[in-house]
């Protein structure tokens, strides 16, 4: 079956630079060989709505008309990757701006931005603010794993996207009703992504709402241990 705009996947991929040099993947393997490896990723198969901007335009196009099984590459030009550089992006400041000393390669924040400076020089500070890829041409190769199905497994896989674990939940007519672990409770990132991913659940199915619901049980009172009967004592 061919993918289409919408379609839920399983997507396997390595993105390069021209120069071979690996910036992205989801095997640990190819992280580990190429010294992107990070402890704190959740490495393997990565769950994506083709043609909805979860990769980059150029990859998310080109997997439309692709069939489940199908093992590419395709070339990202700059424009459908991460954009072109753009020289605005690339500011120079007093280097008395900055409480520490600064260096070439730094990334430094700037008035809510974040930038790498790219050099110093005369008591100034030239900074680019571009994205870390911009002007970069992009080589992914990828692979189709698996074609998702079924408003449950589109739930399961929404809700896996936007907190990073494993949610339960069940359906009562046009009601979905979601167990939230009580560590996201503070989750910065799963309390601006939960209203997207309730908006991305209501298109599956006839889903009309959704529920997110924390439970607290009362941790049950330790038992009072029973005093020895004096017959247990002589055995003792």
């Amino acid at each position: 079956m061919a993918i289409q705009k919408g379609d839920f996947i399983k997507l396997s991929y390595t993105g390069r630079l021209k120069n071979g040099a690996v910036f992205d993947t989801t095997d640990a393997n190819v992280a580990r060989e190429n010294g992107v490896y990070n402890e704190n990723a959740s490495y393997g198969p990565e769950t994506i709505i083709a043609g909805k901007g979860y990769v980059v335009a150029g990859l998310d196009e080109d997997l439309i008309g692709k069939e489940v099984g199908y093992k590419g590459h395709v070339e990202v030009p700059p424009e459908k990757g991460f954009g072109l550089r753009r020289l605005d992006l690339i500011e120079t400041i007093p280097a008395k701006k900055f409480k520490e000393k600064v260096k070439p390669g730094m990334r430094v924040q700037v008035q809510g931005r974040t930038g790498v400076v790219e050099s110093t020089a005369g008591g100034r500070v030239r900074i680019n603010f571009n994205p870390a890829l911009a002007g970069e041409t992009l080589i992914y190769d990828y692979a189709i794993e698996e074609l998702i199905e079924g408003t449950d497994k589109k739930i399961d896989a929404i809700l896996k996207m936007y907190s990073g674990q494993d949610m339960q939940h069940k359906t009562e007519g046009e009601k979905v009703i979601i167990e939230v672990p009580k560590e996201l409770s503070f989750n910065q990132r799963w309390l601006i992504a939960k209203g997207v991913a309730a908006s991305e659940i209501m298109e599956q199915g006839n889903i009309k709402e959704v529920v997110f619901q924390e439970t607290y049980k009362k941790p049950e009172a330790p038992k009072a241990e029973e005093a020895p009967t004096e017959q247990q004592e002589k055995k003792e």
